[in-house]
Protein backbone atom coordinates (compact mmCIF):
# COMPACT_ATOMS: atom_id res chain seq x y z
CA UNK A 1 0.00 0.00 0.00
CA UNK A 2 2.66 2.31 0.86
CA UNK A 3 3.92 2.37 -2.22
CA UNK A 4 0.69 3.20 -3.96
CA UNK A 5 1.51 6.64 -1.74
CA UNK A 6 4.45 7.76 -2.89
CA UNK A 7 3.49 10.35 -4.98
CA UNK A 8 1.71 11.89 -1.59
CA UNK A 9 3.81 14.67 -0.04
CA UNK A 10 3.43 13.06 3.76
CA UNK A 11 2.43 9.76 5.00
CA UNK A 12 3.33 7.45 7.70
CA UNK A 13 2.64 3.91 7.57
CA UNK A 14 2.98 1.30 10.36
CA UNK A 15 1.56 -2.24 10.32
CA UNK A 16 -2.00 -1.44 8.99
CA UNK A 17 -2.36 2.16 9.79
CA UNK A 18 -1.62 4.17 7.38
CA UNK A 19 -1.73 8.16 7.96
CA UNK A 20 -1.82 10.99 5.13
CA UNK A 21 -1.47 14.32 5.27
CA UNK A 22 -1.76 17.20 2.66
CA UNK A 23 -1.22 20.76 3.24
CA UNK A 24 -4.61 22.98 2.26
CA UNK A 25 -5.20 26.86 2.53
CA UNK A 26 -7.65 27.50 4.63
CA UNK A 27 -8.72 31.08 2.57
CA UNK A 28 -9.74 28.85 -0.02
CA UNK A 29 -9.86 25.09 1.02
CA UNK A 30 -9.65 22.46 -1.64
CA UNK A 31 -10.38 18.88 -0.78
CA UNK A 32 -9.56 17.57 -3.98
CA UNK A 33 -5.89 16.24 -3.88
CA UNK A 34 -6.96 14.24 -0.80
CA UNK A 35 -9.45 12.57 -2.92
CA UNK A 36 -7.07 11.96 -5.76
CA UNK A 37 -5.00 10.06 -3.33
CA UNK A 38 -7.73 8.24 -1.78
CA UNK A 39 -9.24 7.39 -5.41
CA UNK A 40 -5.47 5.73 -5.52
CA UNK A 41 -5.69 4.28 -2.74
CA UNK A 42 -9.07 2.32 -3.71
CA UNK A 43 -7.65 1.18 -7.38
CA UNK A 44 -4.72 -0.31 -5.33
CA UNK A 45 -6.59 -2.29 -3.34
CA UNK A 46 -9.21 -2.95 -5.84
CA UNK A 47 -6.20 -4.47 -7.49
CA UNK A 48 -4.74 -6.40 -4.52
CA UNK A 49 -7.97 -7.50 -3.36
CA UNK A 50 -7.52 -5.61 0.07
CA UNK A 51 -10.39 -4.00 1.85
CA UNK A 52 -10.17 -0.41 3.36
CA UNK A 53 -11.92 -0.61 7.20
CA UNK A 54 -14.03 2.13 6.60
CA UNK A 55 -15.54 2.36 9.90
CA UNK A 56 -11.94 3.48 10.93
CA UNK A 57 -11.27 5.29 8.14
CA UNK A 58 -11.50 8.74 9.66
CA UNK A 59 -10.29 12.67 8.40
CA UNK A 60 -8.93 15.33 10.42
CA UNK A 61 -8.88 18.84 9.57
CA UNK A 62 -6.58 20.96 11.66
CA UNK A 63 -7.12 24.39 11.67
CA UNK A 64 -6.64 26.98 14.35
CA UNK A 65 -8.39 30.22 12.27
CA UNK A 66 -10.85 32.16 14.23
CA UNK A 67 -12.59 32.00 10.90
CA UNK A 68 -15.04 29.21 10.41
CA UNK A 69 -13.75 26.84 7.66
CA UNK A 70 -15.50 24.39 5.46
CA UNK A 71 -15.06 20.93 6.57
CA UNK A 72 -13.81 18.12 3.97
CA UNK A 73 -16.31 16.30 2.08
CA UNK A 74 -14.26 13.00 1.08
CA UNK A 75 -15.49 9.52 0.32
CA UNK A 76 -13.88 6.42 -0.21
CA UNK A 77 -16.21 4.54 -2.83
CA UNK A 78 -19.47 5.41 -2.23
CA UNK A 79 -18.64 6.07 1.76
CA UNK A 80 -18.51 9.32 3.22
CA UNK A 81 -15.76 9.70 5.49
CA UNK A 82 -16.34 10.99 9.27
CA UNK A 83 -14.70 14.34 10.21
CA UNK A 84 -13.25 13.92 13.83
CA UNK A 85 -12.04 16.68 16.13
CA UNK A 86 -9.55 13.83 17.28
CA UNK A 87 -7.81 10.74 16.55
CA UNK A 88 -4.74 9.05 17.60
CA UNK A 89 -1.41 8.76 15.69
CA UNK A 90 0.61 6.12 16.91
CA UNK A 91 -0.78 6.35 20.47
CA UNK A 92 -0.47 10.07 20.17
CA UNK A 93 -4.05 12.14 20.81
CA UNK A 94 -3.98 14.85 17.81
CA UNK A 95 -6.93 17.14 18.19
CA UNK A 96 -8.17 19.73 15.42
CA UNK A 97 -6.04 22.92 17.24
CA UNK A 98 -2.96 20.79 17.81
CA UNK A 99 -3.60 21.69 21.39
CA UNK A 100 -2.29 18.49 23.84
CA UNK A 101 -5.35 18.98 26.23
CA UNK A 102 -6.78 15.76 25.36
CA UNK A 103 -3.66 13.49 25.17
CA UNK A 104 -2.91 15.14 28.47
CA UNK A 105 -5.92 13.85 30.07
CA UNK A 106 -5.95 10.62 28.30
CA UNK A 107 -2.61 10.38 29.76
CA UNK A 108 -3.71 10.97 33.11
CA UNK A 109 -6.38 9.24 33.33
CA UNK A 110 -4.64 5.89 31.75
CA UNK A 111 -1.96 6.13 34.72
CA UNK A 112 -4.18 7.03 37.42
CA UNK A 113 -5.65 3.31 36.45
CA UNK A 114 -2.76 1.58 37.20
CA UNK A 115 -2.12 3.02 40.77
CA UNK A 116 -4.36 0.45 41.97
CA UNK A 117 -2.20 -1.51 40.70
CA UNK A 118 0.38 -0.16 43.37
CA UNK A 119 -2.26 -0.63 46.14
CA UNK A 120 -3.10 -4.40 45.35
CA UNK A 121 0.98 -4.79 45.76
CA UNK A 122 1.30 -2.89 48.46
CA UNK A 123 -1.57 -4.74 50.51
CA UNK A 124 0.14 -8.25 49.59
CA UNK A 125 3.44 -6.71 51.44
CA UNK A 126 5.66 -5.75 48.33
CA UNK A 127 8.41 -3.75 49.32
CA UNK A 128 9.85 -0.13 48.81
CA UNK A 129 11.93 -1.09 45.74
CA UNK A 130 9.38 -3.97 44.78
CA UNK A 131 6.63 -0.91 43.97
CA UNK A 132 9.17 1.33 42.58
CA UNK A 133 9.61 -1.05 39.74
CA UNK A 134 6.05 -1.73 39.16
CA UNK A 135 5.92 2.14 39.05
CA UNK A 136 8.66 2.59 36.20
CA UNK A 137 7.71 -0.30 34.31
CA UNK A 138 3.68 -0.06 33.54
CA UNK A 139 3.03 3.21 35.16
CA UNK A 140 5.78 5.85 34.15
CA UNK A 141 6.02 4.86 30.16
CA UNK A 142 2.11 6.29 30.11
CA UNK A 143 3.34 9.80 31.75
CA UNK A 144 6.65 9.62 29.40
CA UNK A 145 5.45 8.10 26.19
CA UNK A 146 6.09 10.17 23.07
CA UNK A 147 7.00 13.31 25.93
CA UNK A 148 9.21 14.97 23.19
CA UNK A 149 6.24 15.51 20.82
CA UNK A 150 4.14 17.29 23.46
CA UNK A 151 5.93 17.84 26.79
CA UNK A 152 7.43 21.44 25.38
CA UNK A 153 4.02 22.55 24.95
CA UNK A 154 2.29 21.94 28.12
CA UNK A 155 1.42 25.05 30.09
CA UNK A 156 1.52 25.07 34.59
CA UNK A 157 -1.91 23.56 35.19
CA UNK A 158 -1.15 20.30 32.50
CA UNK A 159 2.21 20.26 34.24
CA UNK A 160 0.75 20.10 37.76
CA UNK A 161 -2.14 17.26 36.31
CA UNK A 162 0.63 15.11 35.46
CA UNK A 163 3.07 15.76 38.35
CA UNK A 164 0.60 15.03 41.12
CA UNK A 165 0.16 11.37 39.22
CA UNK A 166 3.37 10.74 40.05
CA UNK A 167 3.26 12.26 43.66
CA UNK A 168 0.23 10.02 44.91
CA UNK A 169 2.68 6.78 43.48
CA UNK A 170 5.18 8.17 45.41
CA UNK A 171 3.12 8.36 48.65
CA UNK A 172 1.66 4.96 47.83
CA UNK A 173 4.70 3.47 47.93
CA UNK A 174 6.39 4.69 50.96
CA UNK A 175 3.58 5.40 53.25
CA UNK A 176 3.43 6.01 55.84
CA UNK A 177 6.63 7.09 56.42
CA UNK A 178 5.99 9.73 53.30
CA UNK A 179 6.90 13.07 54.41
CA UNK A 180 7.38 15.63 51.06
CA UNK A 181 7.56 14.97 47.51
CA UNK A 182 10.79 16.09 47.03
CA UNK A 183 11.91 13.92 49.68
CA UNK A 184 10.19 10.97 48.42
CA UNK A 185 12.16 11.81 44.66
CA UNK A 186 15.80 11.74 46.57
CA UNK A 187 14.68 8.43 48.14
CA UNK A 188 12.76 6.85 45.31
CA UNK A 189 15.88 7.96 42.90
CA UNK A 190 13.02 9.36 40.03
CA UNK A 191 12.99 13.17 38.28
CA UNK A 192 10.22 14.88 39.11
CA UNK A 193 8.03 15.36 35.56
CA UNK A 194 9.07 19.15 35.07
CA UNK A 195 12.63 18.35 35.57
CA UNK A 196 12.57 15.24 33.57
CA UNK A 197 10.55 16.44 30.27
CA UNK A 198 12.98 18.80 29.15
CA UNK A 199 15.77 16.28 29.86
CA UNK A 200 13.93 13.63 27.86
CA UNK A 201 13.48 16.34 24.79
CA UNK A 202 17.42 17.29 24.77
CA UNK A 203 17.98 14.04 24.63
CA UNK A 204 15.72 13.17 21.62
CA UNK A 205 17.39 16.47 19.98
CA UNK A 206 20.71 15.33 20.29
CA UNK A 207 20.44 11.96 19.10
CA UNK A 208 18.66 13.63 16.12
CA UNK A 209 21.18 15.73 15.68
CA UNK A 210 23.85 13.09 15.32
CA UNK A 211 22.19 10.81 13.09
CA UNK A 212 22.37 11.92 9.42
CA UNK A 213 19.46 10.92 8.00
CA UNK A 214 16.95 11.32 11.02
CA UNK A 215 18.41 15.30 11.38
CA UNK A 216 16.56 15.90 8.13
CA UNK A 217 13.55 16.01 10.34
CA UNK A 218 14.81 19.03 12.47
CA UNK A 219 14.50 22.34 10.28
CA UNK A 220 17.48 23.96 9.32
CA UNK A 221 17.03 27.27 11.45
CA UNK A 222 14.61 28.59 13.74
CA UNK A 223 12.39 31.45 12.71
CA UNK A 224 14.09 34.81 13.53
CA UNK A 225 13.17 35.94 16.97
CA UNK A 226 11.09 38.65 17.39
CA UNK A 227 13.35 40.70 19.43
CA UNK A 228 16.94 41.22 19.36
CA UNK A 229 19.43 37.96 20.60
CA UNK A 230 23.29 37.33 21.09
CA UNK A 231 22.64 33.81 19.69
CA UNK A 232 21.21 32.66 16.18
CA UNK A 233 19.04 29.73 15.93
CA UNK A 234 20.61 27.36 14.17
CA UNK A 235 21.66 23.48 14.39
CA UNK A 236 24.94 22.77 14.80
CA UNK A 237 26.65 21.27 11.48
CA UNK A 238 27.15 17.53 11.38
CA UNK A 239 30.96 16.18 11.77
CA UNK A 240 31.81 12.85 9.61
CA UNK A 241 34.64 10.53 10.38
CA UNK A 242 36.95 13.23 8.63
CA UNK A 243 35.61 16.30 10.93
CA UNK A 244 33.91 17.78 7.78
CA UNK A 245 31.06 19.49 8.47
CA UNK A 246 27.73 17.99 6.56
CA UNK A 247 25.99 20.60 4.63
CA UNK A 248 22.71 21.49 6.59
CA UNK A 249 19.46 20.98 4.58
CA UNK A 250 16.21 22.67 5.09
CA UNK A 251 12.97 20.59 6.16
CA UNK A 252 9.20 20.82 5.02
CA UNK A 253 6.67 22.49 7.85
CA UNK A 254 3.21 20.31 7.63
CA UNK A 255 0.77 20.30 10.30
CA UNK A 256 -2.17 18.68 8.44
CA UNK A 257 -3.21 14.93 9.99
CA UNK A 258 -5.63 12.28 8.00
CA UNK A 259 -6.13 9.01 9.11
Amino acid sequence: MIDALMDTPHHWKYIDDCTVGITINNDSPNYSPLQNILDCLQIWTRENHVTINQNKTVVMHVCTSTTPVPSPVVTIGSHSLHVVESTKLLGVTIDNELDWKLHTTNTIQASTYRLHMLKTMKSLGALHQQLRDIYTTFILPKLTYASPDWSSALNTTQMCWLERVQKRACRIILEPAYTTYQQALIVLNLSSRKERYPHDLTMFGERLLSQPRHRLLLPSALPPPSRATRRYNKLKPLINGKNRHVEEQPNTYYCKYYQ
